[in-house]
């Protein structure tokens, strides 16, 4: 069925490669880096390939049914392809909405045989460049004269404190015709379709952009006035009404806040995204009530900081208790910005899971991270969570200047004594342009990015204490950061997994990144049976 509209934009998400290929690209690394070590330490190994626990689950599915399996938790809506939607179509424009490459190929292959004005492709969750040339290929090949737009925060990293002959090596890989670097971009990019409309395609006058040059493609980008851009949440909330909810229920993404009031050491996000932005609380309770009346049923708040500022968040909860909307719910929280009333209210509203940001279980390193947070509080928030029946995910950075054997070691005891349900451990990543950055001297810092050593560890040592960090951690299961996280919970309940089962799953996917860390090769047939038997207690279907 061939789809002839021509709307002024077609707005496209997410595009998921295939993870052994990404597996692949990245050994090239081993040597320099540690991306390839954080790559195996959230994936598992089936005979020769790598793969992630979404891939996994899929083929344990299938054992268990004998039928194919394809969940993705990319079906879900992107927010940021809603967001924009929703901003352009407040202004008169039309667009037609990709919501996942993946699946949307047909339909995308259908818009762009009509004569829209423009693609514009989101980066949220972008760590590589390959998703998006892909979508950029495909683009051309159905439509070779469409201009092609990229934004977001794979634009705005790759740009951030590099020179102008650099941006332009980096982005002209990417193979776009138009960049917005901006921390937002949503006004930019209505200003750049209004220009492509009405203004005969003139981009010169509209800010944040860096694009080709179409008289002269060869010769250096173009650049405009950069513009700091401050979207009104309340005004650009999303309407939902210009969405059929097949779209968006029963499960969808919210966002109530914008940026974070801290500024950990590693963390670049605040400084990138401006001052902490909250929605009005009248704002949050009229999205959710459209949503739960058009069949949303669960629910991941994404705000950095979602109990942040706390009375607020108790706001929120009662909110949604004296509303009854029955939602089930994860978010982002802080155990050290909670009290036994906002625990009790976060259970009663709904709250099935959090994503803590740990850091590191030991005071020193929490310190030097800039964090202001104690470990007996994290101690206490765990237990308090835990006991009201709330999923909890412990998120560890190794490797952060100051580390050592026995700070490793102190983490290690803290997630055996208090037994959050997941953790993950991320070997730590040096941003040039997060605060850490001021302290190169102090700590002894050398190299960036996942190629870094400081006066007390190396990246080589992280990778090897990372392996020994999974190993020796007995009780909570490891729950990556690739494909399946703490935000994949909602989408695995609304395909009929139990927590229960969700929390087997991952328990019996980390034996197996264990089993993984010292093997090139394992028999997938008793490695899927064995799963199969622990998920359900019987035999695996045989085709």
């Amino acid at each position: 069925m061939t789809d002839v509209t021509s709307p002024d934009c077609i707005l496209i998400g997410f595009n998921e490669i295939d993870f052994a290929d990404f597996a692949r690209a990245q050994k090239v690394f081993e040597a320099t880096s540690g991306s390839y070590r954080e790559l195996l330490t959230n994936s598992v190994l089936l005979g020769d390939r790598r793969m992630t626990y979404m891939d996994l689950l899929n083929k344990v599915r299938e054992r268990m049914s004998g039928r194919p399996s394809r969940l993705t938790a990319f079906e879900m809506p992107s927010l940021g392809v809603a967001y924009l939607t929703s901003f352009l179509r407040r202004r008169g424009f039309d667009v037609g909405v990709v919501n996942f490459f993946n699946s949307g190929k047909e339909h995308l292959a259908g818009l762009l045989s009509g004569s829209p004005r423009a693609v514009a492709i989101t980066t949220t969750y972008y760590v590589d460049d390959e998703p998006i040339r892909q979508i950029i290929r495909f683009v051309r090949e159905h439509n070779p004269g469409v201009p092609v737009v990229v934004g977001g925060p794979r634009v705005h990293n790759l740009c951030a404190g590099q020179p102008a002959q650099v941006q332009d090596v980096l982005l002209g890989a990417i193979g776009a015709d138009i960049y917005i670097n901006s921390s937002q971009g949503e006004d930019t990019l209505a200003s750049v379709l209004t220009a492509l409309r009405d203004g005969g395609g003139d981009l010169s006058r509209t800010p944040n952009l860096i694009y080709r040059d179409p008289v002269s493609p060869r010769g250096p980008m173009k650049r405009t006035l950069s513009v700091v851009e401050s979207n009104d949440l309340d005004a650009e909330a999303v309407d939902w009404s210009t969405f059929d909810p097949e779209f968006f229920a029963p499960t969808t993404y919210m966002r109530t806040s914008r940026s974070c009031s801290f500024g950990c050491a590693f963390c670049n996000y605040p400084a990138m995204a401006g001052p902490l932005t909250l929605s009005d609380l009248s704002t949050i309770e009229a999205e959710l009530r459209y949503l739960c009346d058009h069949g949303v049923r669960n629910m991941i708040f994404i705000d950095d900081t979602f109990n942040v500022p706390l009375p607020r968040f108790k706001k929120i909860c009662r909110m949604m208790i004296e509303n009854k909307f029955d939602l089930r719910w994860v978010s982002f929280f802080r155990c050290s910005n909670a009290d036994d009333e906002a625990f009790d209210l976060m259970a009663e509203a709904g709250c099935i899971g959090v994503f803590l940001g740990i850091e590191s279980g030991d005071q020193r390193i929490l310190k030097n991270m800039t964090k202001f947070a104690r470990t007996d509080r994290y101690e206490y928030g765990i237990r308090e969570l835990t006991r009201r029946g709330i999923v909890t995910l412990a998120s560890i950075v190794l490797g952060f200047p100051g580390e050592n054997e026995e700070s490793v070691t102190n983490t290690i005891d803290f997630l055996n004594r208090t037994q959050p349900t997941f953790y993950n451990v991320q070997l730590y990543y040096h941003d040039v342009l997060a605060p850490i950055e001021k302290q190169r001297e102090k700590y002894g810092i050398e190299g960036s990015g996942y190629s870094w050593r400081h006066a007390t560890m190396s990246w080589q040592e992280a990778a090897d204490w990372k392996d020994e960090f999974i190993r020796r951690v007995q009780g909570p299961a490891l729950m990556p950061l690739y494909g399946l996280s703490i935000w994949c919970i909602p989408y695995l309940l609304s395909q009929g997994m139990t927590m229960e089962e969700i929390t087997r799953f991952v328990r019996s996917a980390t034996r197996l990144v264990i089993k993984g860390l010292d093997a090139e090769w394992i028999d997938p047939e008793p490695e899927l049976d064995a799963i199969v038997r622990e998920l359900t207690g019987r035999d695996a279907v045989r085709a």
